[in-house]
């Protein structure tokens, strides 16, 4: 039996709303801003001390500007972990929700979220490019 569009979308949609569950999002966005913490701290904590107790080394721009790049570290080490919390929370639902019952369960949890498939880079396999509202 051939895939249909709608079972391929209906496969991406069932992908991201899992992928948002398990909390990928905000695991990867995490990890780049403790990167950015190690750098920020790595640059404000040890290598500008280091390069300070070197005698008689020019140091105005040096560690004016290990001062200024490490705190810009941190800066996006907070704004990513901001931004993970409010946009890849797990606990947020995914979608918006829509009137009515689900048509195999039941219930009364329909969501939408915009769905576009890109496993054909960007064409559906019908060989042009689509948006679909997809309902999971």
């Amino acid at each position: 039996m051939p895939i249909t569009d709608e079972d391929l979308l209906i496969d991406t949609a069932t992908r991201q709303r899992k992928s948002h569950k398990r909390g990928a999002n905000l695991l990867a966005t995490l990890t780049l801003a403790a990167v950015f913490a190690a750098v920020g701290w790595f640059l404000l904590f040890w290598l500008r001390p280091l390069i300070k107790s070197v005698p008689f080394l020019p140091l105005g721009t040096v560690t004016t500007s290990l001062l200024v790049i490490g705190v810009i570290a941190f800066a996006i080490a907070g704004l990513l972990i901001a931004g993970a919390l409010f946009f890849a929370n797990p606990l947020a639902r995914w979608g918006d929700a829509i009137p009515g019952t689900c048509p195999q369960c039941g219930k009364r949890a329909l969501r939408q979220e915009k769905v576009e498939y890109t496993g054909l880079g960007g064409r559906s396999p019908r060989g042009r490019h689509q948006e679909w509202p997809a309902r999971a």
